[in-house]
């Protein structure tokens, strides 16, 4: 990315949404009706501004803006009062980047997003995408190492806030070592791990080269006791937050492959505490150079619906999807999801879906 700050080359608005939404009525155990059918159709309306630019020869920023178009608010009774309601959507947020190179494949990062640990073995961003299976970094700070003109190997290793992820940060409300992680992939054969898109190699097939690329990776957390504090009126959150409260180490390990047009991933990850185990699985395949179809498999556990009685807190799916690029910045994505089993709280099968969304960048 230059630094062409005065013609905002490195700028990019990204235009998403689901153009339709179904969802199949759901049933209890006795086999009485829990959900209607439903069905709707919508104008794609949230946007996303991504931005990126260098300073000097070292310091590059990459960042997204999103949440445009949603976090709405509307008055209920029109009278202007304050009886209003928000709808469940993100508020405007700044997902950020800022990254200081010390020589090629050796850099020090600071972001609250887009970490290098990202749970992919493909390239950062993933052509499959089997991210999920390890807690995701907060706001971060993180070393990078990377070897390889020809395959090659990577380390990152960072440490965390827990569960803050947008700016401004509240000094008091968490601490940069809430989480430590660590995370390292081998690249068998292939393009260099160095190479990419305008990069030193100048490889601009990086993820769609034929490769298998091995990683693994862990989280730990020393999961202290969270105390208010009397002046802010915070009190902190320590360690993992959603599906990984309560853990303090998640480790595992992935596989992904490309052979000309077909791709495959695998990722498994298991928690020390609950003991808990999470497994994705995609592969896709390009018919056409437009069209790509993909096959996905899911079970990821949640520690949050663990309780004192027994529960099984899987719930396997597996999601079908066709993306077509109507242009190289413009697709539309069809994708249906069908739930293994119900929802062994409630006794209540999970309702499948489908979707179709359209993605448009200008």
């Amino acid at each position: 990315m230059n630094s062409s700050f005065p013609q905002f080359d490195p700028l990019s608005v990204v235009l998403t949404g689901n153009i339709l939404n179904y969802a199949a009525p759901t049933y209890t155990s006795t086999g009485a009706q829990a959900t209607k059918v439903t069905f709707n159709y919508n104008v794609p309306g949230a946007i996303a501004l991504f931005f990126g630019g260098s300073i000097g020869d070292q310091l590059t920023v990459f960042g997204e803006v999103n949440g445009f178009g949603g976090n709405s608010v509307f008055d209920t009774d029109k009278d202007g009062a304050a009886t209003t309601v928000s709808l469940d959507s993100p508020a405007i947020a700044a997902a950020v980047r800022v990254v200081w190179e010390f020589n090629p494949g050796f850099n020090f990062a600071l972001g609250n997003n887009f970490s290098n640990a990202s749970w992919n073995g493909v390239s950062i961003g993933g052509v499959v995408n089997v991210s999920g299976v390890l807690p995701a970094p907060g706001t971060y700070a993180e070393l990078n190492y990377t070897r390889g003109d020809v395959a090659g190997y990577s380390i990152t290793a960072g440490t965390s806030m827990a569960a803050k992820n947008q700016t401004p940060i509240v000094a008091t409300e968490n601490k940069i070592d809430d989480i430590l992680y660590l995370r390292g992939k081998v690249k068998l054969f292939g393009a260099g791990l160095l190479s990419g898109a305008n990069g030193e190699l100048g490889d601009p097939y990086i993820g769609l080269d034929n490769q298998i690329t091995l990683g693994a990776g862990l989280s730990y957390s020393k999961r202290n006791i969270a105390v208010k504090d009397v002046a802010t009126g915070i009190t902190p959150t320590i360690g993992f937050t959603g599906g990984y409260a309560g853990e303090t180490l998640v480790y595992g390990g992935d596989i992904q492959g490309v052979y000309n047009d077909f791709l495959a991933g695998a990722a498994f990850s298991r928690d020390r505490d609950l003991q808990l185990n999470n497994f994705k699985a995609e592969i896709g395949h390009f018919l056409y150079s437009w069209v790509y179809l993909k096959a996905a498999y899911s079970d990821l556990a949640n520690s949050a619906k663990v309780t004192a009685a027994p529960y099984d807190v899987h719930q396997p799916s597996f999601a079908g999807s066709v993306t077509a690029w109507l242009s190289p910045a413009v697709s539309i994505t069809g994708t249906y999801t069908r739930f293994m089993k119900e929802n062994v709280a409630s006794g209540t099968n999970n309702a499948d879906t489908f979707a179709l969304a359209a993605r448009a960048g200008f």
